[in-house]
């Protein structure tokens, strides 16, 4: 069975779209355009992967860094079979601290 996120797409689906994060990143920059936020923020995605590709690690300033991390061999069903799966890169991300200290106080606050 597929993984799937614990959010609820369906629900949020006039949150998720492209469109919308591009408008509110436009907003937050008055002089940028829809058009020019989003050549903005394909290349913020290309320098990324550029990173991660070259060194494993890429840091986004004020939030947080995105790393290849080893995930260790371990056990897997395949069908009926058990198999054993090699090791292999899994991306994750680490938030700064400072943010993980804010949003840790919201929930507290609810």
């Amino acid at each position: 069975m597929a993984w799937t996120p614990p959010i609820d797409r369906r629900a949020k689906k006039e949150l998720l779209k492209n469109r919308r994060f591009y408008r509110l990143l436009s907003e937050q920059c008055p002089f940028m355009d829809q058009d020019t936020a989003f050549v903005f923020y394909t290349g913020l995605v290309a320098v990324v992967a550029q990173e991660l590709r070259r060194h494993g690690v890429a840091r986004m300033p004020h939030l947080g860094d995105f790393a290849l991390v080893e995930q260790k061999a371990r056990p897997a069903w395949v069908g009926n079979h058990q198999v054993m799966m090699g090791a292999r890169e899994v991306l994750k991300f680490y938030p700064k601290e400072r943010m993980r200290r804010y949003f840790n106080k919201r929930q507290k606050a609810h």
